[in-house]
């Protein structure tokens, strides 16, 4: 057997034995396995060593193995299908979780999540739930977390990832760690996994355990019109509650190991931080306004647009002395608004202000911007009103001058609807500055039918690249362009962007200065996709880059968003418009403010 590849120890110095510390920390010793993409290691006693080799570390709490489609058993047939890894989680006394088709006593095959305890005993199981076009497999209806003797666990495989609904179901019931159990994708598109896997952890406050394959060869990316289809990713991963790595196989296969604790937090000096690794928001009203999420959707019926391109445009300038504030008249908010006008835009988005709406310098300020629309024959968004007994609205004039649209700062209060604006281009969406922490919105207003979403911002998290990576998780999730304005003087990486529905940042700022910048959106063009076969697939070869072709390279299809919408599961996802023990750990017992 070929010994294991790259292992990765990552160890968290917090005190207490590694394995099961009885203080009133939970301080766990995990393992997750990256295996070797190949056809010579598709084989029980691979799998096997592979364990051993974790196990052989020292005392374990957790091993997580990826999915194994060459390892398999039948419902019902548990204790002697699993009866060699059974022995190995009584022999090293670990709570073991492996994932393998099941076929099940209906005639189904189901990808099938088995959890071992310490005693071999299966503690529990999950089917796979959910599926993207192409998958093929039977579906479980459920959506469970399993406890072990350390907490709870909320399983995925394969492509449940593509889902937050799924991670913030299993930790609203109470799951401490998050596990994604992966096998190589037919088209190998990687690129937007790190923020996404950063996502899923900060979004539900939870530790993640990946567990991947890695290809023998060196690492190369995805070219479909050449029919490369990509190496698989090698990274397994243990990521903390920020969504940061603490042992990462790095592209390789073998083992990443790591002593992490379950109950550690840092200090809470402000009412809104709760007590986690990064700042953060929680949503502080209740969560009707999230209702779509767990009702049947269809596509939503669009209007006919006069066009469907649009020039997008974010004007930024400093906060200090220049953010429009009552009683004055924001003359670096009007000269920006000048300057987008010089490019011609279609729509132009500033950031959050402090301003109100009930003096009458005020409303001279107001017809100031009507009247820039109206000279520009642009819509203008500009956040930071309060009106009508809510902080923070998000005001839209259109080309006319009109105020056609607002939409109040959610997480402060909670409203009961999010709402959505067709435009003469497009429909849009807002959220402003902190919802950009709660998945949620997004998700709502992409079931409305949003294509861009708007974001005035005066900045919440940690730092400008997390807020950044959460931004660009929710136009991947979403399949949805987001622009945001934010004060460009925090550190460097805060930026106003504006984002495509790949996550990939097409345009940003600069760095403590003031102008405008934009992008050119066709909102016809579709995110793509990957399902069926090509009719004329590439010939594998013995070297070069022919060795990666696989023979079943899929189509490239347009239509990612409608068919990611489509495979959602909303009759699992009941919890998510409600607030139980878990979402009320993240707020203050009275409002500060």
């Amino acid at each position: 057997m070929r010994p294991a590849g790259l292992t990765v120890l990552a160890t968290i110095v917090l005190g207490g034995s590694p394995a099961m510390a009885q203080d009133a920390h939970r301080v766990l010793t995990i393992s997750t396995l990256c295996l070797l993409d190949d056809a010579e290691h598709q084989k029980a006693e691979y799998l096997v060593g592979m364990i051993e080799q974790a196990a052989a570390r020292g005392p374990h709490d957790l091993i997580v193995a990826p999915f194994t489609p060459f390892v398999s058993f039948r419902e019902g047939r548990e204790a002697t299908d699993l009866s060699a890894f059974a022995a190995l989680a009584r022999e090293h006394s670990t709570n073991l979780v492996l994932a393998m088709p099941e076929a099940g006593a209906d005639g189904a095959v189901y990808y099938t999540s088995v959890v071992l305890g310490r005693d071999g005993a299966v503690v529990g199981r999950y089917r796979k739930s959910h599926s993207l076009a192409g998958d093929g497999m039977a579906l479980g209806d459920e959506l469970p977390v399993i406890e072990v003797d350390f907490g709870k666990l909320g399983l995925s495989i394969t492509s449940d990832f593509y889902f937050p609904e799924v991670y913030t179901v299993e930790a609203m019931q109470g799951a401490d760690i998050l596990i994604w159990q992966h096998y190589p994708e037919r088209f190998r598109e990687h690129s937007m996994w790190p923020p996404l896997l950063q996502a899923r952890s900060l979004d539900n406050h939870c530790h993640m355990v990946t567990a991947m394959y890695a290809d023998p060869r060196a690492y190369i990316t995805n070219r479909h019109r050449y029919g490369m289809q990509g190496a698989a990713w090698g990274r397994s991963m243990i990521m903390n509650r920020a969504g940061v790595p603490v042992a990462d196989t790095a592209y390789e296969d073998g083992i990443a190991t790591a002593i992490v604790d379950l109950d550690r937090r840092k200090a809470d000096p402000h009412p809104f931080y709760e007590a986690e690794p990064l700042f953060f928001v929680n949503c502080m009203g209740d969560r009707t306004a999230f209702a779509p999420i767990a009702q049947p959707w269809q596509p939503p019926e669009l209007p006919q647009y006069a066009k469907r391109t649009a020039r997008v445009a974010v004007g930024y300038f400093w906060a200090e002395g220049q953010m429009w504030v009552k009683d004055m008249i924001p003359e670096t908010m009007l000269r920006i608004l000048d300057e987008a006008a010089e490019v011609n835009p279609d729509i132009v988005l500033l950031s959050e202000m402090a301003s109100h709406d009930d003096t009458p310098i005020q409303r001279q300020v107001f017809e100031m911007v009507a009247e820039r629309a109206r000279a520009m024959d642009a819509w203008i968004i500009i956040g930071g009103i309060d009106d009508q007994g809510h902080r923070s609205n998000a005001w839209v004039w259109n080309r006319q001058g009109e105020v056609v649209f607002k939409e109040p700062i959610y997480w402060t209060e909670g409203f009961p609807e999010i709402g959505v604006l067709d435009t003469d281009f497009a429909r849009i969406g807002l959220h402003t500055c902190g919802d950009a922490w709660l998945w949620e919105i997004d998700r709502v207003l992409a079931l409305k039918g949003a294509e861009i979403i708007f974001d005035p911002s005066q900045m919440w998290g940690p730092d400008g690249m997390t807020n950044e990576t959460m931004l660009r998780a929710r136009c991947i999730d979403n399949g949805a362009w987001l622009a945001c304005a934010h004060w460009v003087t925090s550190d460097p990486g805060l930026r106003s962007l504006i984002i495509d529905p790949y996550g990939k940042v097409r345009v940003a700022s600069q760095y403590q200065a003031e102008g405008v910048v934009y992008v050119d959106i066709d909102f016809d063009e579709q995110r793509v996709y990957y399902a069926g076969s090509v009719a004329q697939q590439p010939t594998p070869g013995e070297s070069g880059i022919p060795s990666y072709f696989t023979g079943d390279l899929p189509e490239q299809l347009p239509g990612w968003r409608e068919m990611m919408l489509q495979h959602r599961r909303p009759e699992l996802y009941g919890i998510i418009p409600q607030h139980n023990e878990v979402t009320m750990r993240y707020r203050p017992a009275e409002w500060p403010f």
